[in-house]
């Protein structure tokens, strides 16, 4: 078992997040000396090497290498043995593909026994890298995560240069199975009698999440098995052939099917503890409790439709006195909110990654100087919650959502220009402390939503309508001030709550003792029928048998495409850039716009594509249409058309900011997606198609893409 070492690193790190350029990005001048290294400089002087350095992205990896440039870690003897392996492998690239600045930029590295590994590397320079850092001549090796994955090499040392990545979707720690796969790299089976693991950790981590990282479990095994067209298609085709028991007998289904004991215990288990609440009177606590419920949902329309940001925004004045809300530790059952009071001191919009938001959506925090309960835990970090203002506690400017705003009011106060000093913060607060004691009678007066903020929405008006009704129903009610009534309401929605997780385990119980899948298999099915895949008696259509053959793009899309036309009126290498958008799959921030046929084919491509999206949302399939219209990018159609129509490799990387070895991945599964088609021509007799598409083949399949790995 490796250990762990945590390193601490300064927080503002420097992250290179620059273009990128051709070969290995350059480092920079630096006058000191990196974290990095200075972590291989120890590694190193203590004989702690081969090490891995593991970066989360591959233009880091880069980056991070390059900072090792004036390191020398290897003799001379390695580095004629270096060069010697390097260039018998090069050997099978033409003379313009060794000129490429990723081949010639690498053999000075690795000569110094550094090396890099990701997958926007050349194929070949891939496997040389493996090669070399198997037979020890790679003293420290910058990779991304997949350098874990399948390959068995380990190094005596691992180390993460961070310990947070980016999903796709945002940031997060590492996972406990991404820590065990990577740091299982330390430590050589009957080389080394302990792996060393260190994380370089450059911002705060809660113990929590370090002892879930580092002790924490594997990650569960959980079938990710779902249904395709493809799928469906060969099963109906297939003499013997059930999707229904091909779902039956899935992984999945096993899981379903085991989870189902512990659900009717857990189910059994509820109903006894519901069984044990009772209520007196509980018929009339639960119509009270319903008119409460009701209440408290319209309360929070009301204010999601007057704090929307085209309403609230040119209210929200430095100095306005402002009605915010405040949790309590425990649950209170009343139309009487809690509530209360602070001054607007700004307000900002929150920035997010999302680029899809249209600007009136955007989330915004307002600064309130409001009256706080600071607690701080262990380590240091503060806690502050929002009291009333005439509770004990820190005056505290605190950035609060529009949701936490409940009202605003008429009144607005001045407030001095420095607010750092306690005393300051604590003579504004009594100056609004003295506002609330001289309307203490009628109230602080509120901006009203209609004629002050101009807030025109029927679903507003009829909302307040609702609430004054409710109010008036809450004031003639009996059980109102019942003895104990805060007592029941908490015992009643104590057996709400376990009403609904029963209703919700049983829900699960339905789906998993029905057929996993089955639904969707039926919305499927009439998908293929509405597109003359398949007939009512569900015997396989000729375009469900072109749809059979491809496995390796979006089979409805292409299939459209096929019998539309497009492809056959396309040129050869106009259909081999189209084409490309069902196999390229990374995003491109500044990618450059095809040539017009280009761009015309791929609008015939969105086309299709929304028109199949569309099909199946109405046939009750679960598809986002914007997202899937968007996963087709024509970000290397120029590329890929300018490589079938005979351009040099070092020429197309010109033209596009792509890494080498991503364009040649595309480029693979290019040919793939051809050969499928080609089989697909075939099963229809569709002869010239199908010689156009073995035209395309020969053209794109040639040189450095398809060069021959070193390990065959």
């Amino acid at each position: 078992m490796p250990r762990s070492l945590l390193i601490g690193l300064p927080s503002d790190k420097k992250r290179e997040n620059g273009k990128r350029q051709k070969g290995l990005v350059s480092a920079g001048k630096t006058n000191e000396e990196s974290d990095i290294f200075k972590m291989v400089k120890m590694i190193i002087q203590r004989q702690y090497d081969p090490v891995i350095l593991f970066s989360f992205s591959k233009r880091e990896c880069e980056f991070l290498a390059m900072q090792m440039a004036k390191m020398d870690l290897n003799g001379d003897d390695e580095k004629v043995n270096i060069e010697t392996i390097f260039w018998s492998a090069m050997d099978l690239l033409s003379d313009d593909d060794k000129k490429l600045p990723q081949v010639s930029n690498m053999l000075p590295l690795l000569k110094r026994g550094i090396g890099v590994h990701h997958s926007g590397l050349l194929p070949i320079l891939k496997e040389v890298i493996e090669i070399l850092f198997q037979e020890g001549l790679i003293k420290c090796l910058f990779a991304t995560e997949t350098f874990s994955i399948g390959l068995n090499m380990p190094a005596k040392t691992v180390v993460f240069t961070n310990v947070r990545k980016f999903d796709g979707d945002r940031f997060r720690w590492l996972s406990s199975g991404e820590y065990i796969q990577m740091s299982g790299r330390a430590g050589r089976r009957g080389i080394d009698q302990r792996g060393i693991c260190i994380l370089m950790v450059d911002e705060k981590m809660e113990p929590s999440t370090a002892k879930m990282m580092l002790k924490g479990g594997a990650d569960s095994l959980n079938s990710a098995f779902h249904l395709s067209y493809n799928m469906l298609l060969n099963q109906l085709r297939s003499e013997d052939g059930d999707p229904e028991k091909l779902l039956r007998h899935s992984f999945y289904q096993f899981q379903a099917d085991r989870a189902l004991p512990d659900l009717e215990k857990q189910v059994r288990e509820l109903e006894i503890e519901r069984s044990s609440m009772v209520i007196e009177d509980e018929e009339s606590v639960k119509d009270y409790y319903d008119l409460l419920q009701q209440y408290t949902t319209l309360k929070k329309d009301v204010r999601d439709i007057v704090l929307s940001p085209k309403y609230v925004l040119p209210f929200l004045q430095s100095g306005r006195l402002v009605r915010v809300q405040y949790s309590t530790d425990e649950s209170t059952f009343s139309i009487d909110e809690n509530v209360s009071w602070g001054i607007i001191i700004n307000f900002e919009k929150v920035k997010t990654n999302t680029e899809e938001r249209r600007p009136e959506d955007c989330d915004y925090t307002v600064d309130v100087l409001t009256r706080c309960s600071v607690i701080k835990d262990i380590s240091g970090k503060k806690t502050m919650k929002v009291i009333p203002i005439k509770s004990r506690g820190e005056p505290v400017v605190i950035s609060l959502p529009l949701s936490q705003i409940d009202g605003l009011s008429s009144v607005r106060m001045y407030i001095p220009k420095d607010l750092l000093p306690v005393e300051a913060r604590e003579n504004t607060l009594r100056k609004v402390e003295e506002v609330l004691s001289r309307f203490a009678k009628d109230g602080v007066p509120l901006l009203d939503p209609e004629e002050d903020m101009e807030v025109k929405s029927s679903s507003y008006r009829k909302a307040a309508r609702r609430i004054e009704a409710l109010e008036s129903l809450f004031e003639k009610h009996d059980i109102r001030n019942a003895p104990h009534i805060q007592h029941k309401l908490k015992v009643l929605h104590a057996k709400q709550e376990i009403k609904a997780k029963i209703k919700s385990i049983k829900k699960t119980m339905r789906a998993s003792t029905a057929l996993a899948f089955k639904d969707e298999l039926k919305a499927r099915k009439r998908v293929l029928r509405r597109l003359g895949y398949i007939t009512s008696e569900d015997v396989v259509e000729i375009k469900g048998k072109v749809a059979c053959e491809i496995s390796s793009a979006d089979e409805l899309t292409l299939t459209e495409l096929m019998f539309s036309g497009t492809l056959k009126d396309a040129t050869v290498e106009q259909m081999v850039a189209l084409l490309s958008c069902f196999v390229w799959q990374e995003k491109l921030q500044d990618a450059p716009k095809p040539r017009e046929e280009l761009d015309l084919l791929f609008y015939q491509l969105q086309e299709t594509a929304r028109r199949v999206a569309n099909l199946q949302l109405e046939c009750k399939i679960q598809i986002d249409v914007e997202s899937f219209v968007n996963s087709f990018r024509p970000d290397v159609m120029e590329a890929v058309y300018s490589w079938a129509r005979g351009s040099k490799f070092h020429q197309i990387m010109e033209m596009t900011q792509v890494f080498e070895g991503s364009l040649i991945r595309a480029i693979r599964r290019l040919e793939e997606v051809l050969q499928q088609l080609i089989l697909a021509s075939q099963s229809i007799g569709e002869t010239q198609l199908e010689a156009k598409l073995e035209e395309a083949v020969s053209k794109i399949k040639r040189d450095i893409v398809f060069a021959a790995s070193l390990y065959l």
